[in-house]
């Protein structure tokens, strides 16, 4: 057993500091965590879509994945695999079938031992409401062989509110019941406005994000919500949305701000900066930016509805700042 897995261990500061990987920003990565190595306890590889018949993805090596797992564990951060899929990946058909269903959990737990990570992370997404039943199996499943071999379970879910769930329906994740299972559940909070809505707006709010990790400690045991955050902002091109885009490079960001008439302009209330530019080609552009500033405001929530800590997507061209916000709020007292 990993001397590193979290379910074992108390976090390096008050709370659980964590972030996705996406395979191609490795060396990014390794450089983020090492620059932030005393915040940092965990980081997440995010391996893609299981097949129908159990399968795992295989573009992210196993032999690649143990090797930084080595290096990760030398900075006391563990690891986990992701493993993801939405209802038109044949993840349902996954599940309604038990042999395949035995079979995808089986190879979890293998490729877990293979890579030397401490647990498996599911990110199933855009399932229909009647495979819930189904998923719920699929989870029992997977957390009873996981646990058997010392290693943890999180499971990724949208962040719900009471107005989400009159407009949505039931979903097909039963909360309350996956938190009898799962050691985490990450509660993604962003994409409350992404392209290509034509809704606009920022990708998370402070309100929105107090009002859904209220909701959800209604359900789930504070200690097993980790709060999922943006590191990226969202760019709309109000003359032609279907150009609107998730911006994931801080120092295009900053560029932009210098071409602003407002600067970076803070939205009081929403707890977010707002660039106002035009382009090239004289698009108007209002582009929300997730920040050091805005992540502090969640911060707050975190520390006040006592969770377990945060989660990041993702760790690519990330604004250290944002982590330099982490350490200084979380800070353990001296």
């Amino acid at each position: 057993m990993s001397n590193v897995n979290q379910i074992f261990r108390p976090s390096k500061t008050r709370r659980l500091v964590s972030a996705w990987i996406v395979n191609g920003s490795q060396q990014h990565a390794l450089q983020r965590v090492k620059e932030f190595d005393d915040i940092f306890d965990q980081v997440i590889f995010m391996c893609g879509a299981t097949t129908p018949d159990g399968g795992l993805p295989a573009d992210w090596s196993v032999e690649e994945r143990k090797r930084l797992n080595a290096e990760f564990r030398a900075m006391g951060v563990s690891t986990l695999n992701d493993y993801g899929g939405g209802g038109k990946d044949g993840c349902v058909e996954m599940c309604r079938n038990p042999k395949s269903l035995q079979s995808c959990i089986q190879n979890m737990v293998e490729e877990c031992e293979k890579t030397e990570s401490d647990g498996v992370d599911i990110d199933f997404e855009g399932w229909p409401a009647d495979s819930r039943y189904a998923y719920n199996d699929f989870i029992a499943g997977l957390s009873e062989a996981l646990h058997t071999r010392g290693k943890m379970l999180s499971i990724c879910t949208y962040a719900l509110s009471p107005a989400a769930r009159r407009e949505t329906g039931i979903g097909f994740w039963d909360t309350s019941v996956l938190a009898h299972y799962a050691d985490h559940l990450r509660a993604m909070t962003y994409d409350l406005f992404a392209p290509p809505s034509q809704f606009i707006g920022p990708t998370s709010t402070a309100p929105w994000g107090r009002e859904t990790m209220a909701y959800m400690a209604t359900q789930v045991p504070r200690h097993k919500i980790v709060m999922g955050l943006p590191t990226y902002s969202v760019d709309w091109d109000i003359n032609d949305p279907t150009r609107s885009r998730q911006v994931y490079d801080y120092k295009w960001i900053a560029e932009r701000e210098k071409e602003s008439p407002i600067g970076r302009g803070w939205c009081y209330g929403w707890d977010v900066n707002l660039i106002r530019y035009n382009d090239a080609e004289n698009h108007a552009h209002l582009m929300w930016v997730s920040d050091a500033m805005s992540t502090r405001s969640h911060l707050v929530t975190v520390d006040s509805n006592d969770l377990a800590g945060v989660c990041f997507w993702v760790l690519t061209e990330d604004d250290p700042a944002i982590w330099e916000a982490v350490r200084q709020h979380f800070r353990r007292s001296v």
